[in-house]
């Protein structure tokens, strides 16, 4: 009688974990080769954008812009920034929406920015 009962709870056990492997590894969200879709910016262009983003924001961090109205400058280098990659700051904020829903992919896009930015104090020394 003691194995009879082992044995359905077992197989139940399974089937839950065998659902849930399957019920998320096909969520496009996962995956890592995604492709951006119209309207918003490829996986390299988004890169270099939001390292510059990056750099920026490190800048008021650091208060590089000691006597000037931060949230002004701020806004001004995004726009220069944008200007440099021929991007509407909708364009990055649909981008910025789309890439960080797709978790796996973003932790790629991150990845890459933290190198551009290394690259770029390598080259800087």
């Amino acid at each position: 009688m003691k194995n009879m009962n082992k044995c359905p709870f077992a197989s139940v056990l399974i089937l839950i974990l065998w659902m849930g492997a399957v019920g998320c590894a096909n969520d496009p969200r996962d995956r890592v080769d995604v492709t951006a879709p119209e309207g918003v910016l490829t996986k390299t262009e988004f890169v270099n954008v939001l390292a510059e983003i990056q750099l920026v924001e490190a800048g008021a961090k650091n208060r590089l812009w000691r006597n000037d109205d931060v949230e002004k400058r701020l806004k001004e280098a995004y726009n220069e920034v944008f200007s440099k990659h021929n991007v509407s700051e909708k364009k990055f904020t649909e981008s910025h929406r789309w890439w960080w829903s797709h978790p796996v992919a973003m932790k790629g896009v991150l990845l890459e920015v933290t190198e551009k930015i290394t690259q770029l104090e390598i080259e800087a020394r």
